[in-house]
């Protein structure tokens, strides 16, 4: 299975939500999903996939998840269904756990031994999981995942990082009524000047701020943060 682009999704009506891959389609921000099957798709698969963008990765992912990356994801409740349904694998090369892969990027959280904790390459993207007209601005992949998973009412973000690029700012314009802006607590800073700078352009933010990073909280912890903000 390779990647081949981003584009709408026909049921929800994201405009860069599904990914088309060459044995089917994946919408992150509903769910939705494709599976192909005719002859022109077959042939796709046994064929190279080539981006026009130059600066594209082609990494091998293998989506049976070995041992230890997989206990890694199971402490924080995501499953091997989950893995799956978020197109998480595993890619040997780098002996990685790859969270995010897209043409232009990748996320992976590294388990070779040494070097940093988690490797990403390439321009960041704009990654919406679930639905709902409040959205939740994480840090990190797997605490949006864990954001959605807990409450189907609201959908969440990865920032990949502390900082909130003009896209999303756009982006929250157009499509949500309520932020919440819920980073890790030695960030609480830069989540206040993010909700200030929001809530100066007109939208309703609020700042989540709590000992634990959003991951580290189960379902009930996580539900009761998003109520009491």
């Amino acid at each position: 299975m390779s990647f081949i682009r981003h584009t709408n999704c026909p049921k929800c009506g994201s405009r860069d939500n599904l990914a088309e891959y060459t044995d089917g389609s994946y919408c992150f921000g509903c769910g939705y999903t494709k599976k192909n099957n005719d002859l022109a798709s077959a042939r796709l698969r046994l064929s190279p996939t080539v981006s026009e963008d130059s600066s594209s990765f082609d990494l091998d992912v293998d989506y049976n998840i070995p041992k230890e990356p997989m206990q890694w994801l199971l402490q924080y409740g995501l499953t091997k269904q989950d893995a799956e349904s978020y197109k998480i694998g595993w890619n040997n090369d780098n002996q990685m756990l790859v969270l995010l892969n897209t043409p232009e990027y990748y996320q992976g959280r590294n388990f070779s031994g040494y070097g940093a904790k988690y490797r990403s390459k390439g321009k960041k993207p704009l990654i919406f999981y679930g639905l709902g007209d409040t959205l939740v601005c994480v840090e990190d992949v797997v605490s949006s995942i864990k954001v959605v998973k807990s409450n189907g009412g609201v959908c969440a973000t990865p920032l990949l990082g502390s900082t909130m690029p003009l896209k999303l700012t756009e982006t929250i314009l157009e499509r949500f009524k309520n932020v919440k802006i819920w980073l890790d607590r030695d960030k609480a800073v830069e989540a206040v000047k993010m909700a200030r700078n929001l809530k100066q352009k007109g939208i309703n933010a609020d700042v989540i701020i709590t000992p634990k990073d959003p991951k580290e909280y189960n379902t009930g912890e996580i539900v009761e943060w998003l109520k009491n903000r």
